[in-house]
């Protein structure tokens, strides 16, 4: 025991000595600092909030009686940090980063309106974006002691989606049943996964060769420029982080979109909003 309490006093001991007399929680004295280059890497967990009713859940698959819900996915964010020190107290944070966002949109039947004997599978539309993200964040800093320095982050951040995918899955039969490119490129064999309301099979040979498909509304095949979700996203980023010796970073940070991302090819979905959600947490190195 008494080993254990002089273990612990020279641990105490040895973080006072290291640690710095307080300082100002607020200093507009210029930094001493240069601007600092890191790389960050990261997990996140990504939603989509949307408003789309249950009504409009059963106009997507052509009357059936559906309910919809949205579950979180993981994803991976990593790049290049830019810290710039504006004063002691007050840095801008940017950088770089490629994220994954996206949701899962599950499309399960109303039982309390289903006819008996009728049978609706559940499916599942797994979305992914990829994206490029420049935040702009005024960062405050504080130096807990000569190692440890917290800072809290608020601003916007800009994304831009270069590709993505919407995988639907067939949850009752567990298979994979086709592929939604994101930027507007369907790639599907079939035209609809509804079939099995009515007892027909799932799949349609007459639309082997069908390059549109209707699915999470029909296809808008008079705009080439439309997609089933928009690439342009805005909106504000907020965390906290600690930095330990100046070089190894620890942080979360939740991305709030502010931009309604619902593409036109998606018709019924056109008076609804859809917007991006994540959370993430990251390590970095400061170079």
């Amino acid at each position: 025991m008494n080993k254990i309490l002089l273990l612990a006093i020279a641990v105490i001991t040895t973080f006072s000595m290291s640690a710095q007399a307080p300082e100002e929680p607020i200093s507009n004295e210029e930094s001493s600092d240069a601007v600092t280059f890191g790389f960050r890497f990261g997990l996140s967990i990504n939603g989509m909030s949307n408003n789309i009713g249950n009504n409009e859940a059963s106009e997507i698959f052509g009357g059936r009686p559906c309910l919809l819900d949205v579950h979180n996915k993981m994803g991976l964010n990593f790049g290049v940090s830019v810290e710039i020190p504006l004063f002691k107290s007050l840095w801008l944070n940017t950088g770089v980063y490629y994220k994954s966002t996206g949701a899962k949109f599950t499309f399960k039947p109303d039982n309390s309106k289903v006819e008996e004997g009728v049978t609706i599978d559940n499916y599942t539309a797994n979305v992914t974006m990829h994206n490029v993200r420049v935040p702009v964040q005024a960062s405050y800093r504080y130096n807990i002691n000569n190692n440890f320095q917290l800072q809290v982050n608020l601003g916007p951040y800009f994304a831009y989606g270069f590709g993505g995918k919407a995988y639907i899955h067939n949850d009752e039969q567990k298979v994979r049943i086709g592929a939604i490119d994101l930027t507007g490129n369907p790639q599907f064999n079939y035209i609809t996964p509804m079939d099995d309301y009515d007892g027909s099979s799932m799949l349609d040979p007459s639309q082997s060769e069908c390059d549109e498909v209707k699915i999470l509304g029909e296809a808008n095949i008079n705009d080439s420029n439309s997609n089933y979700v928009k690439p342009f996203d805005v909106g504000v980023a907020f965390g906290a982080g600690i930095t330990l010796n100046k070089k190894y970073f620890l942080g979360l940070n939740y991305d709030l979109g502010l931009l309604n991302v619902n593409g036109k090819r998606a018709l019924a979905f056109d008076h609804n909003s859809i917007k991006n959600r994540s959370f993430s947490i990251n390590l970095g190195y400061n170079f």
